[in-house]
């Protein structure tokens, strides 16, 4: 054997050309690689808890002259279907298969211990950026990303389920279910960064997405035109909480003192002269937990029009920035080349309550604030000072003329917005402005643009054989509007309840929190003649539904639906860990100068006792500042040095309670800490605080965190991004030496946190 041969590798072994002696006897050889040029863009937009009635296109009276634009120079479909929750939805969209069967049933905060509910989509189901990117595609995601199980996103990893783990090149966003629109939790690639501006200085995050999508735009254009991109910008809006610049929401004022059912009322009609909905389509009565408007107080119903306003002037800025990026693609030359998706997660928030939330934890805790507090707070709901939510009429007015919501399988909570644009070259024919009534899933997506760009979906990927995409290709519906829907049995699952749509009937189950599913009462529609779902036919029709309800149990356990789960979120996530999670042991070592940890990957302190504790040097005997912080500015807590004395700041629901020492702190070196007993009944306890292992103060604090403590994370050192401390320093940081601080839970209290009481 001669030298040459000698450890080939496979790569040199497949080598095609000739190895001589010099170049001038060889000749080259270069592996042949994915041809791309010439497939279309694709461009996805995903808005979060759009209610369906929510676009000016589908009837709303809300300015959004972009996306308007874009319907009527594309296809509007009126009987797209999601899941009722945003991370299933969201894991559905990027691989074209059921939610439950690629393992993301709830959210990914959450991993039950059983196949469907893993929190995390499995290798064994390619997303369409890993496919694309294989393709010969420049892929990139920006935005809400909530697919990776939230204690694993730290930048310890594991990365494998972050966007650059699952096909995208490039990332920047959030990857939480939610985000301040002012002070984000932001990660560029697979590390954390800083906003790159403050809200005194115009900041806002949909402003920042949309700006970052058009930087990777450019670049891409600049270097390599010729590849086709994947651009996936998932926003925040118009999830709580809404926050928008307050010029937007000033356009609205006073737009909504006629009230939900007046508003309703009006997107009805203006559905059916659009042809969102058929005239025929009746108008359900208000769901059963929407408070007539007339019944409200005068004091109510203003301070109920605010969150309207907010809610308005938040959507009104967030198709301004789509515009933005719309008008981009224009100025580079690549629209006429770029299939666009804009899609809604699901429908409508419930989350809000019957008198609307200044802070978004409200719900997770399992309880809302009273209209006299709401009253009270009216000048805050000004989508800046606090993280609102709308009451449950608006939500009910958002999805017009639908029942329910958001995590319910009724309409309300499942059929959404979706508009698609194609290029003419790919020979659709499409005429603008048309509208598309049949079914479609959100499993749909995937296989459309697998097809429109001429790649073919594969069946295996990294040395795993992958599960066959579920959906069905939109071509020939988007080829021809006349084509009846096609023949599909199409099964729904979010929290219990449940659904299923098989050729024009759909029978769902609505389901309360903690009852028995088999006590659940079932009902049975004709869609085709009932868009709203306003007449059950259960009864005249018990065959029909029997065959039904039997479809909804073979597709359940074909997907991997069972075993069915109701709890809630916040005893999910903070009950059941997966093994090895950050989240399950009983102490943490936080060192100075770690970066900023969400909130999915910090300690579970809320319902259990703890101890923080840290060894700080003050030497000048001067030196203030914050040792750790957990939450923002509407929700959490903090454990500081101010004035000299040392301080833990409950920030509950934005109203503080400060537990201060009655002595000041030596200069040099000592040990600090803060103690909290929770109490066995109610959810109150004691916090002492020591110094040097000695009670310098202490207070009996009537409530804490029933179950969670906010949606943003953890910081050491500081208070950065939304402070969670009273006072106007901002991040604070810690003026002494300080390498670690400890937090650690005690005794008993190792206990699960009690159930969520009926949340629903």
């Amino acid at each position: 054997m001669s030298a040459v041969d000698v450890g080939k590798s496979a790569e040199h072994a497949a080598f095609g050309g000739v190895i001589g002696e010099t170049y001038r006897d060889s000749t080259p050889w270069w592996p042949p690689e994915e041809i791309a040029a010439g497939r279309p863009n694709v461009l996805m937009v995903v808005l979060d808890d759009l209610g369906f009635a929510s676009l000016g296109c589908y009837g709303s009276e809300i300015a959004t002259p972009n996306l308007d634009a874009l319907a009527a120079g594309g296809v509007q479909f009126t009987n797209f279907h999601a899941t009722a929750l945003c991370s299933p939805t969201r894991a559905s969209l990027l691989t074209g298969r059921n939610s439950h069967a690629v393992g993301m049933a709830y959210l990914s905060h959450v991993d039950d211990g059983f196949p469907g509910y893993r929190g995390a989509i499995g290798h064994d189901s390619a997303t369409l950026a890993e496919v694309l990117v294989d393709a010969g595609y420049n892929t990139w995601a920006v935005g809400k990303w909530h697919l990776a199980p939230m204690d694993q996103t730290t930048v310890a990893g594991p990365f494998d389920q972050w966007p650059l783990g699952r096909g995208f090149e490039h990332y920047y966003g959030f990857l939480e279910a939610l985000s301040d629109h002012f002070h984000p939790e932001l990660f560029r690639d697979n590390q954390s960064v800083e906003p790159p501006a403050t809200p005194e200085q115009g900041y806002h995050l949909t402003t920042d997405l949309v700006d970052n999508t058009v930087q990777y735009l450019r670049d891409q254009t600049s270097v390599a035109p010729q590849t086709p991109f994947f651009s996936y910008l998932a926003l925040g809006a118009t999830h709580t909480p809404f926050h928008a610049p307050r010029e937007f929401v000033e356009r609205y004022r006073g737009r909504y003192d006629d009230g939900w059912d007046v508003i309703r009322e009006r997107r009805y009609r203006r559905q059916i002269e659009l042809g969102v909905i058929p005239p025929r389509t009746d108008l359900p009565p208000r769901n059963d937990d929407v408070t007539a408007w007339d019944s409200l107080s005068a004091d109510e119903r203003a301070a109920s029009a605010r969150f309207q306003e907010v809610y308005a002037g938040f959507l009104e800025h967030t198709d301004h920035e789509i515009g933005r990026l719309l008008a981009e693609l224009e100025v580079l030359g690549r629209r006429k080349d770029t299939i666009v998706v804009v899609v809604a997660d699901n429908g409508a928030s419930q989350e809000g309550g019957p008198h609307g939330v200044l802070n978004t934890t409200h719900y997770e805790n399992g309880h809302f604030p009273e209209a006299a507090e709401v009253v009270a707070r009216m000048d805050e709901i000004d989508g800046v000072s606090t993280d609102v939510n709308y009451p449950l009429g608006w939500a009910q007015a958002a999805n017009t003329p639908l029942k329910r919501y958001k995590q319910n399988t009724h309409a309300g909570g499942i059929r959404t917005a979706m508009i698609v644009d194609v290029p003419d070259r790919l020979g659709l024919a499409l005429k603008p402005g048309s509208k598309r009534h049949q079914f479609q899933h959100v499993t749909d997506i995937v296989p459309t643009i697998l097809d429109l760009a001429g790649v073919t979906a594969p069946v295996e990927r990294a040395g795993l054989r992958l599960r066959p995409i579920q959906g069905q290709s939109m071509r020939p519906v988007l080829a021809d509007s006349a084509l009846p829907s096609p023949a599909r049995t199409q099964y729904f699952e979010t929290d219990g309840n449940r659904a299923v749509w098989k050729d024009g009937w759909k029978a769902v189950a609505f389901h309360r929190r903690g009852t028995d599913f088999a006590a659940d009462k079932w009902e049975l529609y004709h869609l085709d003649d009932d868009v709203s779902e306003a007449h059950d036919l259960a009864g005249s029709e018990p065959e029909r539904l029997a065959e039904l309800v039997a479809a909804w149990w073979e597709e359940a356990r074909a997907n991997d639906v069972l075993p069915l789960d109701d709890r809630g979120f916040a005893e999910r996530a903070n009950v059941k860990f997966r093994p090895h999670s950050p989240r399950d042991r009983t102490r943490w070592d936080y060192y100075n100068g770690m970066q900023h940890i969400g909130t999915g990957s910090a300690p579970p302190l809320p319902g259990r006792s703890f101890i923080i504790s840290a060894v700080i040097d003050r030497p000048v005997g001067t030196e203030d500042g914050v040792l750790i912080a957990h939450g923002s500015r509407n929700s959490g807590y903090a454990f500081l040095v101010k004035d000299g004395h040392l301080v833990y700041d409950l920030n509950h629901y934005n109203r503080h309670t400060l537990v201060r020492s009655t002595s000041t702190l030596p200069t040099g070196t000592c040990r600090v800490a803060v103690r909290f007993d929770h109490d066995d009944a109610g959810t109150g306890g004691l916090a002492v605080l020591m110094i040097d292992d000695e009670p310098v103060g202490q207070m009996r604090l009537a409530e804490t965190f029933e179950y969670f403590i906010a949606f943003q994370g953890l910081d050491v050192g500081g208070d950065r991004l939304s402070p969670v401390h009273q006072g106007d320093e901002g991040e604070f940081p810690f003026a002494g030496r300080l390498e670690v601080v400890t937090i650690e839970l005690l005794g008993d209290d190792l206990r699960p946190v009690r159930a969520v009481r009926g949340v629903t």
